[in-house]
């Protein structure tokens, strides 16, 4: 088993449209802070989203290989374990991947890389799930978006999993008023309507098990589940 992180020539030194979204958590010390920020005491979206992913995973059967890109520092390492699956973590800071790889047991992890979704150094349709968590919300453009969700259908075999900002929900459209309000730069930029995250998936060539909304009409955080559209037959 390999398991060393591997920096693959030409993905991580030449900057992509995605690169500009990592900016802060290649800092000093931004693993560490994310860790904590996404542990079960801190996150309170932990057992949902846990609960959630989970649930998705199990669409395909033990066995299945799945890809984690961005992994973070790895909080979703222990779940692909209980599902039977094997693993490949991914990042575009080395220090997450790096701090990733500290979390025990890893006979399920087939590899750790550290490269950005832009530039994937992988064959098309190796994996058989690609989740993009906790990444597609910074994408501010349909260009960028694009991006993600094309590299992800290009990767996935059978599914492609993310979480997005909901504009439908009062926390978006609260926060956009407090900003203005303040002549501040608004946040949240990269929230989409629902309509239009199924169109630009649609081009991509997936199409939707699931959408969910954490607090429908409230909370801004929400997650899909796409089958990739085949053209042929699905190897295993």
């Amino acid at each position: 088993m390999d398991t060393d992180v591997k920096n693959p020539a030409g993905t991580t030194n030449e900057r992509s449209r995605l690169a500009k979204y990592a900016e802060h958590w290649q800092l000093p010390d931004a693993e560490t802070r994310y860790a904590r920020s996404r542990s079960r005491k801190q996150f309170r979206h932990y057992d949902k989203e846990e609960s959630l992913v989970g649930r998705w995973l199990r669409l395909c059967a033990p066995g299945a290989t799945v890809l984690d890109l961005p992994c973070g520092t790895g909080r979703f390492s222990e779940l692909v374990a209980d599902c039977g699956h094997r693993l490949i973590r991914a990042d575009l800071s080395y220090r997450m991947v790096a701090h990733a790889r500290q979390l025990g047991p890893s006979e399920h992890v087939l590899g750790d890389l550290c490269c950005d979704l832009a530039n994937p150094p992988m064959k098309p349709a190796s994996v058989d799930v690609v989740l993009v968590w906790r990444l597609f919300h910074h994408c501010r453009t349909p260009e960028d978006r694009a991006i993600v969700l094309e590299q992800a259908r290009r990767l996935a075999r059978r599914y492609v999993i993310i979480s997005f900002y909901n504009r439908a929900s009062f926390t978006y459209w609260g926060r956009r008023f407090v900003r203005a309000m303040l002549r501040r730069e608004p946040k949240c930029r990269g929230a989409i309507w629902t309509s239009d995250l199924r169109t630009a998936a649609d081009r991509a060539g997936l199409e939707p098990i699931e959408i969910y909304h954490y607090r429908p009409g409230l909370s801004i955080n929400s997650a899909a589940c796409f089958q990739v559209r085949q053209t042929g037959p699905v190897t295993a």
